[in-house]
C-alpha cells in the first residue's frame, strides 16, 4: 500500500508545485502583453487553482498514509514540523491566490491581479522550502 500512497504523494507534489511554479511562466508571460490584454489572460488561467487544491488534498490524504511511522516521534524532528507547518501555509496561501484572483473578476482588477503575483512569490519560496525540508528530513 506504500507504493501506491508514494505515487499519489508524488502527484499531488507536481499538482500544487505546478501550480505554483505555471502561474509564475503565466505572469511572466503576461507581463509581455499590453496591460489589459494580460489582465485578461490571467483572469482566464485561474482554473489553475482546482489543479493546485486537488493536489493539496491529495498531498494530504497520502501524506498522512505516509507518515504513520513518523507520528510517534513528530515532537523530536523539527524540520518535519516546519515541513509539515509550511504545508498548512501552502493551503493558506493558495487560497488567498484564489480569492485575490475572484476579487479581480469581479474588479480593481491591477490591484487583485499585483496581489496575487506577490503572494504567489511567496508560495513559490514556500514550496521550495517545502521540498527541501522534505528530502532533509526523509532522505
Amino acid at each position: 500500500m506504500r507504493d501506491p500512497m508514494l505515487i499519489i504523494h508524488v502527484l499531488g507534489i507536481a499538482m500544487t508545485a505546478g501550480t505554483v511554479i505555471g502561474f509564475l511562466f503565466l505572469r511572466m508571460a503576461a507581463n509581455k502583453m499590453q496591460t489589459a490584454e494580460g489582465q485578461r489572460f490571467l483572469l482566464n488561467t485561474t482554473s489553475l487553482y482546482k489543479m493546485g487544491n486537488i493536489g493539496l488534498i491529495l498531498l494530504f490524504l497520502s501524506g498522512g498514509y505516509l507518515m504513520t511511522p513518523y507520528w510517534k516521534t513528530l515532537g523530536s524532528t523539527p524540520l518535519l514540523i516546519t515541513k509539515l507547518v509550511l504545508f498548512l501555509v501552502l493551503g493558506a496561501l493558495l487560497g488567498m491566490m484564489s480569492a485575490s484572483s475572484k476579487r479581480a473578476k469581479k474588479g480593481n482588477t491591477e490591484k487583485n491581479l499585483k496581489k496575487t503575483g506577490t503572494i504567489g512569490n511567496i508560495a513559490l519560496i514556500v514550496v521550495i522550502v517545502i521540498i527541501i525540508l522534505a528530502v532533509s528530513v526523509f532522505h
